[in-house]
């Protein structure tokens, strides 16, 4: 990171966007020493890394030492991916040179950084405001465990990840379930005695606090419109109190007494996807009508069967959600009995269950309408756990 732009951040952002920046980077070189090329993704992340201040001549340079390359080798590289239609940035490649975009001119970085300040209540820690590993020492009073300091450390770099549009959820949510696994933990306990799997506690929180981040960001921008109304957005299978106002336009007072924003259950709190947007009346049209949403709460009420039991799209959501929770314990249990040397009936066994978890799965979301989410199944990065097919076979009979 500049010189200048170090003099402009408190310490605490600047490590957020050094970590980013080393992700970056990382995930560039490996796409690169894996494909032999520059490719889609690692142009995209070449873009970001401009736009955090680097310069073209900058980004040459760590590409040829982290790559251990000679000049003649980046420029070949570059050759290729000049040649690519879809290119983002072709003066990035052609046109090396020192020029940067100065802080003071980065908008895009200051309102991410102005973001981040009020998220976090100026401090820049605990972004996602996660409680995890607090303990209540009574009267009301949380203290901060070690454990709580590393837990906030990883989900403040997921979240840095996905709201500069580095890296995805999956990918990110992936990438803290697996370094707190690897440290040996498989749960997070809260001051409340509430207790939480690592990949449950970890999508919540890291999901919870990109909307929370985008919406003090969606404050600012509102601010500058002049407007104290927002536009909540619509998504299917909402649960019944949140789609009674979703989709609709609310003033920012209402946001909190019709919405809840600010609440556990309501509007950016826990496990809440909805977002808000800035609406200018007279100006903005609105992208949902009251008719229209109307018909969607209509079509979502009436439920299909499956197994004998109906489910409203919210339900069969949620359903969906309890079973992969369940196949993630499932293959976390199979794994261990394997490690811990267990007798190999009883590890095929545990396996065979995943397997017929998987297969009810599939036909469960296939009869509700709903696309499969793989991806939250497979967090724990475990890699294949269901049996061969030759020996499932053979186990069965």
């Amino acid at each position: 990171m500049r010189e200048d732009y170090k003099k402009q951040l408190s310490g605490q952002i600047e490590k957020h966007f050094l970590d980013l920046e080393q992700m970056i980077l990382e995930d560039i070189v490996r796409r690169i020493k894996k494909a032999g090329k520059i490719t889609s993704t690692a142009d995209w992340q070449i873009n970001r890394l401009q736009i955090i201040g680097y310069s073209s001549e900058d980004i040459e340079k760590m590409i040829k030492t982290t790559l251990n390359l000679s000049y003649p080798e980046v420029f070949e590289l570059y050759d290729k991916v000049i040649d690519w239609e879809y290119v983002r940035n072709k003066d990035i490649y052609e046109q090396v040179n020192a020029e940067y975009i100065p802080y003071e001119d980065n908008k895009e970085l200051q309102q991410l950084t102005d973001g981040f300040i009020r998220q976090s209540n100026d401090d820049l820690r605990n972004v996602t405001k996660s409680m995890g590993f607090y303990v209540d020492y009574g009267g009301g009073r949380l203290v901060m465990t070690p454990l709580s300091d590393i837990y906030q450390g990883y989900l403040d770099q997921a979240i840095t990840g996905v709201v500069y549009g580095t890296f995805d959820y999956n990918t990110m949510i992936r990438k803290v379930v697996t370094q707190l696994t690897n440290s040996g933990l498989r749960s997070i306990d809260y001051a409340s005695g509430w207790h939480s799997r690592v990949d449950v506690a970890a999508r919540r929180a890291v999901m919870t606090g990109v909307s929370q981040l985008t919406g003090k960001i969606s404050e600012m921008n509102a601010d500058k419109l002049g407007t104290e109304h927002y536009e909540v957005a619509w998504h299917a299978g909402a649960r019944p109190s949140h789609a009674v106002w979703q989709g609709k336009v609310w003033s920012k007072e209402q946001l909190v007494t019709v919405c809840g924003l600010g609440t556990v259950t309501g509007l950016l709190g826990a496990n809440c996807y909805h977002e808000y947007y800035p609406f200018v009346k007279g100006v903005s049209e609105r992208n949902w009508s009251d008719s229209w949403l109307a018909e969607q709460n209509r079509k979502e009420s009436i439920p299909k069967t499956f197994n004998g039991k109906e489910y409203t799209l919210y339900e069969a959501r949620q359903q969906q959600r309890k079973m992969e929770t369940a196949m993630r314990a499932q293959r976390e249990k199979a794994v261990l009995l394997k490690q811990g040397g267990a007798d190999p009936d009883d590890v095929m066994l545990a396996k065979a269950k995943y397997q017929g978890q998987l297969g009810e799965y599939t036909r469960f979301c296939k009869k509700m309408g709903l696309q499969q989410e793989r991806e939250r199944i497979y967090y724990d990065m475990r890699g294949r756990v269901a049996p061969v097919p030759k020996r499932f076979r053979r186990f069965r009979k």
